[in-house]
């Protein structure tokens, strides 16, 4: 829609050429089929077959300004290629049912107050009904929508967007930009340009009353725009091997037939032969004179080339898919697809992404602007339509940071998961599904029973007397080599007086360490973090006095039963002899 000016005073809107908007044109029907005029609802003109020669021509002619034949052709294409209307409504029907937001454009009431009524608007669903059409710009270069307008006082909104086709529009050849109307009323359409000449036949479209979607295939004019002025030739390449591959399937495997005929026969004679010849094997037939001789060599490569019509085929529909989607891994199944897989789907979003600028630009500017400065006057700032998915991390990625970085600390609000999966929180009195994982409960310490294990012989703490230096017969009675082979005695014949010491400890100090375990398991489970166990632990005011009585006491035992049992053995023994 053309640019809007504003006076300084803020109190009136101007049309793009400065003239006080009347807002009594807004209810007016501008752009409709006419049964007598340039607008039919129904286009006569028929295509027929594509040549390099027709589209050249009809090229040439929207370059000058005259696009009628390229828009009904334009039309035909997607008609006639199942392929590209495929991919072209897979783009369109993606984008169209996307989610919609309204920003306002500052926190301030107002500006709060005006996003409201447009949100208002928008969830009314209008928009979103004519996403689909507007993509069709994606394909011939601009979509045209004329509102007819709510006109309550002080709540001026569209209430409906119709879809007008392109081909009762056209691009001014002045500047490449300015949308027209085909019209052959009395006052031709303004200059386009400063030095430009009137445009008759045409007539300008009225400010406010029309949503015009540009849609870049390529940087450009808008004249020159669409992405069917690229597919077109691949889609000429398409039929012309369509054509090729019909005829070579309705011959195969079947002879050539060839009727002869004599010099003597008549013409009559020669087109009921050609007829006969016909009847019976299609095109896959002839007559000559029968003196004349055709051969039907076997092509070298013919078991190769049997399956070239569809490797053509689908090369050209890869590349289709390439233009419009600008990948092949969500049409085309190849082996290792699923490697790609991820590279195709970035490709998608970017795509998806520049749609939905493009998109939310032309919402915000022909809709939501209109809406505020007609309904409120004339704003410093306006509210923002956006179109598309907010930019947020993979669904997967927030789980698998729950899963790790939960028991680490990292907290998340309950209503963002219910809103990443479309759910509602459920309210007292409803039936759930699901449980809360209840915190592993810390086990108390096992008291093991000792193992009896045969011990080893102490080391002897003098040197091993050797051949050199042999050891002295008083050194064989000295204290510690006396009580080391008591000891080591001991514990081969009765290792079980040390289980026994051990075994009354662990149990002596149970109750001790039960004592100061429990409160510390139950602090542990009430805890919601790490920081209020620390409190909790502070308050328990836990005393190791009782377990460090226990432990003398296990020691004190120990070291009597030592005693009892060297002196039992120096008396049974007081050489100290093994």
């Amino acid at each position: 829609m053309p640019a809007r000016k504003r006076q300084t005073d803020m109190a009136t809107l101007l049309d793009q050429y400065g003239k006080p908007i009347r807002t009594a044109t807004l209810t007016e029907e501008v752009s409709g089929a006419r049964m007598v005029g340039l607008r039919p609802a129904v286009v006569p003109t028929e295509i027929g077959p594509l040549s390099p020669e027709l589209i050249g021509q009809t090229l040439r002619a929207a370059d000058q300004g005259d696009s009628l034949m390229w828009q009904i052709l334009a039309e035909e294409i997607e008609r006639r290629d199942p392929h590209y209307l495929s991919v072209l409504n897979t783009r369109k029907l993606a984008i169209s049912q996307l989610p919609i937001t309204v920003t306002p454009a500052s926190s301030d009431a107002v500006h709060v107050k005006h996003a409201d009524f447009v949100r208002g608007w928008v969830e009314r669903g209008i928009l979103r009904r004519s996403l689909y059409d507007q993509m069709d710009a994606l394909a011939k270069g601009f979509s045209v929508h004329e509102m007819e307008w709510n006109m309550e006082a002080g709540n001026y909104w569209p209430a409906e967007l119709t879809f007008r086709p392109q081909r009762w529009f056209d691009i001014s050849m002045q500047d490449g930009e300015t949308i027209m109307i085909r019209d052959d009323c009395a006052t031709p359409a303004l200059p386009s340009v400063p030095d430009g000449i009137p445009q008759p036949a045409f007539r300008d479209m009225p400010p406010y009353k029309f949503v015009t979607h540009r849609h870049a295939a390529w940087s450009g004019l808008t004249i020159r725009g669409g992405l069917t002025r690229a597919a077109i030739w691949l889609v000429m390449f398409k039929l012309f091997t369509n054509r090729d591959w019909a005829l070579f399937v309705q011959n195969y495997g079947l002879p050539m037939r060839v009727g002869k005929y004599t010099r003597d026969a008549s013409e009559n004679d020669r087109k009921i032969l050609l007829r006969a010849v016909s009847d019976i094997a299609g095109g896959a037939g002839c007559t000559i004179p029968d003196s004349m001789q055709i051969e039907f060599p076997e092509p070298k490569t013919a078991s190769s080339a049997s399956d070239i019509h569809e490797r053509r085929f689908r090369i050209l529909n890869e590349e289709l898919s390439k233009l419009v989607l600008g990948q092949t891994g969500t049409t085309e199944s190849k082996q290792g697809a699923h490697a790609s897989g991820q590279v195709h789907r970035q490709v998608q979003e970017d795509i998806e992404r520049a749609d939905t600028f493009w998109l939310s630009h032309t919402a915000t500017t022909q809709c939501a602007v209109p809406m505020v400065a007609l309904s409120y006057g004339p704003q410093d700032a306006y509210p923002v339509i956006t179109i598309g998915r907010p930019d947020e991390a993979p669904f997967d990625d927030v789980i698998k940071a729950l899963q790790f970085g939960g028991p680490q600390g990292l907290k998340i609000r309950c209503q963002d998961i219910y809103d990443r999966l479309g759910l509602t929180p459920p309210e007292d009195g409803d039936a759930v599904c699901g449980i809360i994982a209840q915190p592993q409960p810390v086990e108390p310490a096992h008291v093991l029973p000792a193992q009896d294990r045969v011990p080893q012989d102490m080391p002897a703490r003098v040197p091993t007397p050797t051949t050199q230096s042999p050891q002295e017969p008083d050194q064989q009675n000295t204290l510690h080599a006396v009580l080391g082979r008591l000891v080591a005695r001991h514990a081969r014949e009765e290792p079980h007086v040390l289980a026994l010491l051990t075994n009354s400890l662990a149990h002596a100090a149970q109750p001790v360490l039960d004592d100061m375990i429990i409160p510390v398991r139950r602090a542990l489970m009430a805890a919601k973090d790490m920081a209020e166990f620390r409190q909790r632990l502070d308050g328990l005011k836990l005393s190791p006095a009782a377990f460090a009585q226990a432990m003398a006491q296990g020691m004190a035992a120990a070291n009597l039963a030592g005693e009892l049992m060297v002196l039992d053995e120096i008396g049974r023994d007081p050489a100290g002899h093994a």
